[in-house]
């Protein structure tokens, strides 16, 4: 998988209902950024399909270089610093006190870790598969590899492309299926 460079965020769902947002924090404590999530068009308020009664998946809100060009050109024509790099505009922007600004500034999402201990997941492709029919945003740039061969192909593919995509990533996370 693409490791998207953004900020850390988890989601908890009941029922079908996106109840809580969260971010890393500091390791130990998050905050809590669930109403400025909320206006992130890619994530659903509530989800379909056969989805289990509460679960919380996790991922990656980023800014797309866009988004980033366009806040930071505002920034500057509003005598405002401009952002470093797209990966502190996200994370700024989640910590925003009006939700209406968040809504304005484009961020994205990116989800990559189902734990749904009521869904007995054989694999972590079948969790995303799952996640990406209940309607969250999952990555179709992922690659199921069958040997280390495909995994260094997928390495070398990337390191090339990545250069094209419409967002930054700052490397590959291999996992185990």
């Amino acid at each position: 998988e693409l490791k998207y460079d953004g900020t850390s965020i988890s989601l908890t769902y009941e029922d079908g209902k996106l109840v809580r947002a969260v971010t890393r924090g500091d390791g130990e404590k998050g905050d809590d950024v669930t109403d400025n999530v909320k206006t992130i068009r890619s994530i659903p308020l509530q989800l379909h399909g056969n989805y289990p009664k509460s679960f919380e998946i996790r991922g990656e809100i980023y800014m797309p270089y866009a988004a980033f060009e366009r806040l930071n050109s505002q920034r500057e024509s509003e005598g405002e610093t401009p952002f470093a790099n797209p990966r502190n505009a996200a994370s700024g922007s989640l910590k925003l006190l009006d939700s209406n600004l968040v809504s304005e500034r484009g961020l994205e999402c990116t989800l990559y870790h189902v734990i749904a201990p009521d869904m007995n997941f054989k694999t972590h492709t079948e969790a995303l598969e799952a996640a990406r029919m209940w309607g969250l945003p999952v990555s179709d740039l992922s690659k199921e590899c069958e040997s280390i061969d495909e995994v260094i192909k997928y390495i070398e593919l990337w390191d090339i492309e990545r250069k094209k995509l419409p967002f930054a990533t700052d490397g590959i996370v291999i996992k185990v299926n």
